[in-house]
């Protein structure tokens, strides 16, 4: 069993974006082999990098309000909502909101390798 406080887990800026870092929380380092945890922060202003992945992304949102941008369709977001980011889907976060945004993402462990976690 592990049990872990997510803010004692280091926030670590990504190359390529704005205002935005990741916590990893779960991943195969902590025995995990099936899926990978982490929360993203982004500041207010903020945004994540337009890129896609071939990997899925699962996405809830914890605070903060904002707006997916994907395939040229933009949806609002807020606390509570729920995400699902395809394989190879182009995306992109931004925060709207004057606070920050804090989200779960959930990839496999694969991706997971592939970021070095």
């Amino acid at each position: 069993m592990k049990l872990k406080h997510y803010k004692d887990v280091a926030l670590k800026e990504e190359m390529a974006a704005q205002g935005a870092g990741i916590r990893w929380l779960l991943s195969e380092r902590d025995g995990e082999t099936g899926m990978a945890m982490r929360v993203i922060e982004i500041a207010p202003g903020g945004q994540t990098p337009d890129h896609s992945h071939p990997w899925e992304h699962q996405v809830f949102i914890l605070r903060g309000a904002g707006r997916v941008v994907s395939g040229g369709e933009e949806k609002r977001f807020g606390p509570g909502d729920a995400i699902f980011i395809a394989p190879g889907e182009r995306h992109i976060f931004h925060n709207d909101s004057a606070g920050a945004v804090e989200f779960v993402c959930m990839i496999p462990a694969g991706a997971a390798k592939a970021h070095g976690h």
